[in-house]
């Protein structure tokens, strides 16, 4: 069962031993302030302070480790690191510096853990990860879930925040993401729009790796800069297709009035494919998984069609925050991967929540 307890730290708090619960439950994921008025390299110690650094750098070379295809890929990420803003824009530049500094950390390292969806998602690729769904219920309220599915689950779980982006003292937008990785996947700008990203296989990984000599955005900072800068539905969709991305991804994206959710396929610096919930064959939702919409997922990872048979049994009429859980809770959707499930709904900043899914079954 889902619950709506919000966990906010603020100042001091015992440093998070990242150790998985006593009890297999799903938990809420904890909130931290991150300042935006505050100078970039200073903008992460409030989040990583909070766990501790031994555990927390375990988890990042592990996933680096484990999702790096290749080591000759090593000495180019150092290289990036070298000559960080020829590649990656400034403030995010200096934020990966400040990370680099307060984990103690080669920079080259943390790059490579910011830019490793990047250099992951590619054709030959064995990842497959995330489903994200949005719908509309019966008074045309707008309701955005998905579900964060990576190998390491046990990881990345331990690594699950919630982030409140403030400036001025308010919030800008919410994010989920993990402990020093400082792109978005999941977010919402209350009373603007929401958006997920979802992995997208396409392409080879010597054409990422060309997309990034020629200024593409790294997928994520991309989807961040988006919840900065765009204020309303239109704006976000337009910066979406607008944005060239280093590698391809499914950019799910809703608003806050009727009819307002897209999927927009990007196969790096172009766009493939967008379709929009007024096209969508079943009206009042979209489901993305890891395959493209005109394609029937392969048989061994048919996300797409349990999620929709879950929606169409809750119904518009009976759609809500909690049914979407529970639809992002159903067989295959849920699976050993899922590190949390995130609800959202620009329309009503108070809905977003994220819950770590220890309870993923095994």
């Amino acid at each position: 069962m889902m619950h709506l307890t919000e966990i906010i730290c603020h100042g001091e708090a015992a440093v998070i031993s990242m150790d998985k619960p006593s009890s297999n439950a799903a938990v809420p994921a904890k909130t931290f302030v991150l300042n935006l008025d505050l100078p970039p390299k200073e903008r992460w110690t409030n989040v990583v302070k909070h766990f501790d650094p031994n555990v927390l750098k375990q988890g990042l070379y592990t996933l680096y480790s484990q999702y790096l295809p290749s080591k000759a890929l090593i000495p180019i990420v150092e290289e990036i690191a070298k000559n960080l803003e020829d590649y990656i824009p400034q403030p995010y530049a200096d934020e990966l510096r400040g990370l680099s500094k307060v984990l103690d950390m080669k920079l080259g390292d943390i790059v490579l853990v910011n830019i490793i969806y990047d250099i992951s998602a590619f054709n030959s690729s064995g990842i497959k990860a995330c489903t994200s769904i949005v719908g509309m219920d019966k008074t045309g309220k707008i309701i955005h879930g998905r579900n964060l599915d990576y190998k390491f689950g046990d990881f990345l779980r331990n690594l699950t925040v919630q982030v409140d982006f403030q400036k001025g003292g308010k919030t800008l937008f919410m994010a989920t993401t993990y402990a020093g990785y400082i792109g978005v996947i999941t977010g919402s700008k209350p009373h603007a729009f929401s958006i997920s990203g979802d992995q997208r296989n396409t392409g080879k990984i010597w054409r990422n790796l060309l997309s990034a000599l020629e200024s593409s955005w790294p997928t994520f900072f991309a989807e961040r800069r988006v919840l900065e800068q765009a204020s309303d539905y239109d704006s976000a969709l337009r910066q979406v297709v607008e944005t060239p991305t280093i590698a391809p991804v499914y950019f799910i994206v809703s608003g806050v009035n009727p009819g307002e959710g897209a999927i927009v396929i990007r196969e790096g610096r172009k766009v493939a494919n967008i379709t929009t919930l007024g096209q969508s064959k079943h009206g009042w939702y979209i489901v993305e998984t890891n395959y493209d919409p005109w394609l029937r997922p392969p048989a061994t990872d048919d996300r797409r069609d349990a999620a929709i048979n879950a929606m169409n049994k809750v119904g518009k009429n009976h759609f809500s925050p909690q049914q979407l859980y529970n639809v992002l809770s159903v067989n295959l959707v849920f699976n050993k991967d899922t590190t949390y499930t995130t609800i959202m709904s620009a329309a009503d900043p108070s809905v977003y929540h994220t819950m770590i899914r220890y309870d993923a079954p095994k």
